[in-house]
């Protein structure tokens, strides 16, 4: 089996009689309401995608599943996990697509030369699974054999220890194992109860955490390699000066941490787009060329940087209905936690024209969190048009705590904010 790798979470398994896996197919610039884009302008397009055997989507966020470019056949056939919330099914069915193998947790399903074993989500958070009641409601994680080969996929869904222990028990050697390295988000580069150096010091205390856990995981799994996989972005547009804050970086950093720091028999590698890996023997079809950091900021200066997001075209919102439809989304938002039984600990406001509006009031508050955004995105997000969490991922939410305080559930609420 080999593994070609394409950018982010994107990349092809081919089995040793040509038979093709696709995963997690994000290629143009623009994901989460305009901001993400690649740090390189990538070479790959869809319709060197298109002739694949199968699909795998993890889970519903954009750069995962861009939905504005998943042009497919209408049957090919597409392995989701079938656990909790089945959002990316709805979005798939309603394309069109018919062939969905929908894989329960743990569950193990043959497939031309491969077995595929989806995972749901393993921690309800891997920092705060502590103060997380409900957390992760959507990841998934791939395990594909073929050939007595075995790689592991976390993509966003990272294990915890325990699930390692699992994984080895259950599976045995693992020839490769794609885990993530960064921490993806608006943390720290939109809370301004921070100032510059504080931003500038978590994100330095973010990476050496997110290695650290990565580390420590690699040496249970014992796995022949491990690729720093996953979140790998910057942000174009207006928000491009918010990079240097972001909890992430290359995979280039985050391997040479392993390298300096493993134990374990374990060979550390990188793969650039279309670079391609024999995962039986670990040799590639061309030479590692690491990535230019001075280069890459050059490019997000003179291109990305240039980028105008969607709702920056749209017209003056009527600010008295944006206010009504938002207390009234805000009443909504608290029915539908109910359901999953989220009870929040914080009380949130919405900043409007100046005027803060209070749409989470809670007893015994742990704190209070202040959220500002475009007004014309805040009202595509009540109409549904866009959503609070891509918004929030894509960092254009402008955030205010006090105190500093990390309440992953007040996150997971507001993503049902709307009408």
């Amino acid at each position: 089996m080999k593994f070609k790798f394409i950018s982010n979470a994107c990349g092809i398994f081919t089995s040793k009689t040509g038979k093709t896996l696709l995963c997690d197919p994000w290629i143009d610039d623009g994901v989460f309401e305009g901001s993400w884009c690649h740090f390189h302008k990538l070479k790959t397009t869809f319709n060197d995608l298109k002739d694949v055997d199968s699909l795998y989507v993890s889970h519903v966020h954009p750069d995962h599943f861009d939905s504005r470019n998943f042009h497919y056949r209408k049957d090919i056939p597409i392995f989701v996990l079938d656990h909790g919330f089945n959002f990316l099914h709805k979005n798939l069915t309603e394309m069109g697509y018919t062939n969905l193998i929908r894989i329960k947790d743990g569950e193990t399903v043959n497939f031309e030369d491969f077995n595929i074993t989806l995972f749901a989500p393993f921690t309800t958070h891997n920092f705060f699974e502590d103060v997380a009641v409900v957390g992760n409601l959507i990841d998934s994680a791939l395990v594909v054999e073929s050939n007595d080969i075995v790689a592991f996929n976390a993509n966003d869904n990272t294990p915890d220890i325990k699930a390692c222990k699992m994984l080895k028990d259950r599976f045995g050697k693992i020839d490769l194992v794609l885990h993530n390295y960064n921490n993806a988000g608006p943390y720290p580069s939109c809370f301004n109860n921070l100032s510059e150096q504080e931003k500038l010091r978590e994100h330095s205390v973010l990476l050496e955490r997110n290695f650290k856990y990565l580390l420590k995981n690699c040496e249970e799994l014992e796995c022949k390699m491990i690729l720093p996989f996953a979140g790998a972005y910057v942000l174009g547009g207006r928000l491009s000066h918010k990079n240097i804050y972001l909890g992430t970086t290359t995979w280039d950093e985050c391997a040479e941490y392993l390298r300096n720091h493993i134990q374990a028999n374990t060979k550390v590698i990188c793969l650039r787009e279309n670079d391609e890996i024999n995962l039986a023997n670990g040799k590639k079809n061309r030479p590692y060329v690491p990535i230019d950091k001075k280069e890459m900021e050059i490019y997000i200066h003179d291109e990305l940087s240039k980028i105008k997001f969607d709702y920056e075209q749209d017209k003056i919102v009527d600010q008295k209905k944006l206010k009504e439809d938002l207390i009234l989304a805000s009443e909504k938002m608290q029915l539908r936690c109910k359901k999953i039984s989220l009870i929040p600990d914080m009380d949130v406001e919405i900043i409007i024209n100046s005027q803060k509006i209070t749409i989470c009031k809670v007893n015994n508050s742990k704190g209070a969190l202040t959220c500002e955004l475009d007004q014309r995105l805040l009202r595509r997000i009540l109409d549904r048009s866009s959503h609070w969490n891509n918004a929030e991922i894509g960092c254009h939410i402008e955030f205010v705590r006090t105190p500093n305080y990390y309440s992953p559930d007040i996150h997971t609420m507001l993503q049902f904010l709307h009408l």
